[in-house]
């Protein structure tokens, strides 16, 4: 919004009137005629004078509309709005058409020709004004809805919006001012390309200070002025309040990247939807927002490994730290294959993390256990240590979660192992999530694993034999199971593009992406030692394998917000699809939003430039714990 100040009314209404005049003769220059809506008040007198006298504005290429229109007066009534307007505009200027409110007629057949009307092409200027109470057109605070999904709607007017009549002298008393009303609503006044208010005298200093630094919302409708994208706002000294106690409260207007709405959102994290467009070229430049991404297979991350025995509480909180920084708001710390007592250890140390730090215990949704009861043969193995490898154990995953106190969460296995199956009804009676991984399992084995409660494949298409055979193999005996999800790691090196489209085709919605990430994610190239007994190296592009494993994996260093943006541009999906697979396919997966309520409250704000995504701010339990200013 543009204010503009000015010492006189008469003065006020000049430059609002040539301002619409030459905005007009912008319009014209690329159309053959425009469309414009007219608000009747004599707050709009010096305004409409301007405009009814112009020499400049050749009105038979203008169609005409007004706004609002009282219900139950007789067409003669000069109260009527739209006699107002014939005897300040409309009689004076050879408009290509006026298109008035009959408020006198069948009010749903009237609802549908003036919604009709309206919507038939694109308003180009809509000319307004502030009501004492802060309504625009008759929204007033009682009814007014920044999403109204109605174009034109039956409203009963609120005492302050009648007193106002009577204030205006338009009727002798408040008891003769009619009760209801038709109106455009905000969205239909909205949806313009230019809006010009029009706001003098003293009795609209309240509403006009509470429109200019209050917050946005339907107390006072016409705050939400202030986020159009071409709105001028002129007024004069009398109504332009002293002092005005302008407060640093900041307002976006932001895109779902889930389904393509606006909403607003402000500082405090709270998000209103509104239903007005704006045009394509300033689309384009709006922030997105989404719910924060979910990644429910992190290793380690930024020089934290999660599988280390050393790792400490301060570790944690880095890492959750570094996590947040990049859109990620809730994660399973993942611990792979390893010693009994190591596993006990790390397991007591996130545990302690999540008692002592809410933060961390809210970004932490459990434990996903990657091991100890995998396949021991080459291939399927992985960079798993093969020392620690275990049977199936009840006892012993009991004795990891009693460490965990209930926090795992997830179980990757592999199902041939004997005692495999049972360990399984037995996971899902505790509620804790099965998935497939590390395994040879043939189709019936995993059939059999699926009917007793198994519902994922840990990253899908990695960690199995280089070569197998054409048909039947463990991943399309993976990819047949209508039961299970698939997790995927998009970093450009675990899976082939084709084999990603594949395995998103297939799974749709029970496809989602997990990072994988390890210790080295955001750590410069080079070799390095890691806790599985192996050196592995870092590469420029970001490959991340075992230095004597002959080009064999160990993990990733990509984050899960890269392997969103690896699947937008490789062209695999759409941003708002590869968005899902990283927030709400894995959220639905491990049924978090019955669970943790939290989850709705966090948000992500980011651009979206030249292949990338920059995160602009990410809220988490409704409070903003990163950003970028």
């Amino acid at each position: 919004m543009q204010l503009h100040v000015f010492n006189t009314r008469e003065e006020m209404g000049n430059a609002a009137g040539k301002a619409v005049e030459e905005r007009i003769l912008t319009v014209l220059e690329k159309k053959d005629y425009l469309r414009m809506v007219f608000a009747a008040a004599p707050s709009q007198n010096e305004f409409l004078k301007y405009l009814r006298n112009s020499k400049l504005i050749p009105w038979e290429k203008v169609v005409a509309f007004h706004m609002d229109e009282y219900l139950g007066l007789l067409p003669e009534d000069q109260a009527l709005f739209s006699n107002f307007l014939k005897r300040n505009l409309f009689d004076h200027c050879n408009f290509k058409d006026v298109f008035i409110i009959e408020g006198n007629k069948n009010t749903e057949d009237e609802i549908a020709r003036y919604t009709r009307l309206i919507n038939e092409s694109p308003i180009d200027i809509v000319c307004l004004g502030i009501g004492e109470n802060g309504h625009i057109a008759f929204n007033d605070p009682p009814v007014a809805d920044f999403n109204d999904p109605n174009t034109i709607k039956i409203v009963e007017l609120d005492l302050a919006c009648r007193q106002q009549q009577v204030n205006d002298a338009c009727f002798p008393s408040i008891e003769e001012v009619p009760t209801h009303a038709l109106s455009l609503t905000i969205p239909a006044l909205l949806e313009t390309d230019y809006l010009c208010c029009v706001v003098p005298g003293p009795n609209k200093k309240q509403a006009l200070e509470s429109t200019l630094t209050g917050p946005i919302d339907t107390s006072c409708p016409a705050s939400i002025l202030k986020l159009h994208w071409q709105c001028d706002l002129f007024t004069d000294r009398a109504a332009y309040p002293e002092n005005l106690p302008w407060k640093e409260t900041k307002y976006d207007l932001l895109q779902d990247i889930e389904n393509g709405s606006f909403q607003l959102n402000n500082d405090k994290g709270r998000f209103t939807p509104v239903r007005f467009y704006p045009p394509d070229q300033i689309k384009e430049k709006i922030p997105f927002f989404g719910p924060g991404l979910i990644d429910l297979q992190v290793n380690g991350v930024n020089g934290v490994d999660f599988n280390d025995a050393s790792l400490s509480i301060s570790d944690i909180e880095k890492s959750v730290e570094y996590l947040l920084t990049i859109g990620v708001t809730g994660f399973l710390p993942t611990l792979i294959t390893n010693e009994k007592g190591i596993i006990l250890k790390i397991l007591d140390t996130i545990t302690q993390a999540c008692e002592i730090n809410p933060l961390v215990d809210s970004c932490i949704l459990g434990v996903h256990l990657e091991g100890p009861f995998i396949s021991n043969l080459d291939g399927a193995r992985g960079a798993h240590n093969p020392k620690f490898i275990q049977e199936p154990s009840w006892e012993l995953l009991q004795e990891f979660q009693k460490a965990a106190k209930g926090r795992i969460k997830l179980l990757t296995l592999a199902p041939e192992l004997e005692g495999a199956i049972d360990l399984i009804k037995k996971c899902k009676e505790s509620g804790i999530q099965i998935a497939i991984g590390h395994s040879y399992a043939t189709y019936p084995k995993i059939k059999e694993a699926v009917e007793a409660g198994a519902r994922l494949s840990t990253h899908l298409g990695n960690a199995v034999p280089l070569t197998l055979p054409r048909h039947p193999n463990i991943l399309w005996d993976q990819l047949a199971m209508e039961g299970l999800y698939a997790s995927l790691v998009a970093d450009g090196f675990h899976l082939d593009d084709s084999f990603l489209k594949t395995v998103i085709k297939v799974k749709c919605e029970k496809s989602f992406l997990i990072s994988d990430s390890t210790l080295f994610t955001g750590m410069p190239p080079g070799e390095y030692k890691a806790h599985i007994g192996d050196e592995v190296v870092l590469e420029e592009n970001g490959r991340l394998s075992l230095k004597h494993g002959k080009g064999l994996l160990a993990g990733a260093s990509k984050n899960l917000r890269e392997g969103v943006e690896y699947l937008v541009k490789s062209g695999i999906t759409d941003l708002s699809s590869a968005w899902k697979m990283a927030t709400s396919y894995p959220v639905k997966f491990l049924a978090l939003n019955d669970s943790n309520q939290t989850l709705k409250e966090d948000w992500v704000i980011f651009n979206f430039e030249e292949g990338k995504i920059k995160v602009m701010r990410v809220i988490k339990n409704g409070q903003v714990v990163f950003s970028s200013d």
